[in-house]
This record gives structure tokens, sequence and C-alpha cells, in this order.
């Protein structure tokens, strides 16, 4: 997975057409926004991931599990043509099904990352969670 997100952040479109080798026709993608069954609206996601951002990358990873369910932690950056980039810690956990994964959950907090690339902003963010929710 860790290689392929490489591929999917270096050679964009074109790693695309291996999602078939990688994930099941089936594939199950739910996250805090979405929930989606199949490979096409599977693949519409990072296609409208690529067209809204001109740079994409996948770094730090770090994977517990194994080759049937696993979680692979990782930073995800992205950035828009004009603009700052944006930062978010992820969390996607796989389960496999006949040598593909069958299912992947991301994990993410939407809010820290919409204000990642203002620090301030992100310092108001974490003492209003602090001193409200935790």
């Amino acid at each position: 997975m860790q290689a392929f997100y490489r591929d999917l952040a270096h050679d964009r479109e074109v790693a695309l057409d291996r999602l078939g080798e990688v994930f099941t026709d089936d594939i199950h993608f739910r996250d805090p926004f979405r929930d989606t069954r199949g490979m096409a609206p599977f693949r519409v996601l990072f296609e409208r991931m690529f067209k809204q951002y001109k740079e994409v990358d996948f770094v730090d990873f770090r994977c517990i599990g194994d080759d049937q369910a696993f979680t692979l932690t990782y930073t995800m950056r992205l950035r828009m043509a004009v603009g700052p980039s944006f930062e978010t810690t992820m969390a996607s956990v796989f389960r496999a099904r006949d040598g593909k994964m069958g299912e992947l959950v991301d994990y993410y907090d939407f809010t820290s990352a919409l204000v990642s690339p203002v620090g301030v902003a992100l310092a108001a963010y974490r003492w209003v969670a602090n001193t409200f929710f935790l």
C-alpha cells in the first residue's frame, strides 16, 4: 500500500489504472464524509482529488498488522494550484480478500487539516478543543 500511495503521488492519474491490481472490484470505502461501494465510485474520489489539488503526497508511513488486516498511518499533504499546503494525519484501516484490499476505512481530523496552513488558527483550534472538549 505504501508503494501504491507513493505511485499515486508521483504518477497521479496513470496510477489509477492500477487500482484493480490493489483493490477488489467491490471495494467498500468509508471516511468521515463518504461511504462508497465499487471500483467506479472509488476511482472518482481519486480523480476529484487530482483535479482539486496540484500536489498530492503521502509521507511518514507506519504499518501495524498483517497481510489480511492492517492499519497504515501516514501524513497526507495536499496543495491547490494557488494557496497553502494542507497536512492531514491519516489512519487507514485495510481488510484484504483474495489478495486484494476489499475494505478501506480512513480516519482523520478534517478541522485540524483545514487550519494546518495557518499556525495561529491551528493553535486556536487546539485551545478550543482542549478547553471545551477534552
